[in-house]
């Protein structure tokens, strides 16, 4: 199973995704995709067209599916609260996150947390995050399916699943994401920021 965090708008690349799932289908007939959060609206034949209207990236993904033949191979999980979207972590066998543009993703953090193999766009601060190769894998431009779709091959084929990149990605998180060390790293901060004006 694969794990999207987000699929609502363009950024996220949700149909970057879905143009790489044929690849994916092609060795692993059974995988899913799971995105957490809102399925596309059907309120029924009458509702459709104005929905589609007033959310036209979901429509373009859902026909977009439906033309690769990926449909009945990608799930929405609804709204997540802390608890249900932990446990959607740890039932992934990878994390995606091909955005456009990102900074510092609360959701990458969250994956590597739990030591799950993770493969990202090389974009923003996600290769300050992420080393690639050891931690997860990185691939260059957003929009290139086939360099996704090889990404994921590349995890799901290795021996142990991705396991060890995994782990190295924890091991990581740990130290970046630590509560207490990051507090007093800010407190020295702001303390050598009010002694350089105040000397």
């Amino acid at each position: 199973m694969l794990l999207l965090p987000q699929g609502n708008y363009p950024l996220k690349n949700l149909h970057t995704v879905i143009k790489a799932l044929p690849a994916v289908l092609a060795e692993y007939g059974d995988a899913e995709l799971r995105i957490a959060g809102w399925p596309p609206l059907d309120k029924g034949p009458l509702l459709r067209p104005v929905i589609d209207r007033m959310f036209p990236y979901k429509l373009y993904c859902k026909r977009l599916a439906a033309q690769l033949g990926v449909t009945e191979h990608i799930r929405y999980t609804g709204p997540l609260d802390a608890a249900a979207m932990r446990q959607a972590y740890l039932e992934a066998d990878a994390f995606l996150l091909p955005s456009g543009c990102e900074n510092s993703p609360n959701s990458l953090g969250e994956a590597m947390l739990l030591g799950l193999p993770c493969v990202a766009s090389a974009v923003g601060g996600i290769p300050s995050m992420l080393a690639n190769g050891t931690e997860g894998l990185l691939y260059g431009d957003a929009l290139d399916a086939d360099a996704l779709a090889r990404a994921v091959l590349q995890v799901l084929h290795s021996p142990d699943g991705g396991t060890a990149m995994g782990l190295a990605a924890r091991a990581r998180a740990l130290q970046t994401h630590d509560a207490a060390r990051n507090a007093t790293d800010l407190l020295h901060i702001y303390e050598s920021i009010l002694q350089e004006e105040h000397p």
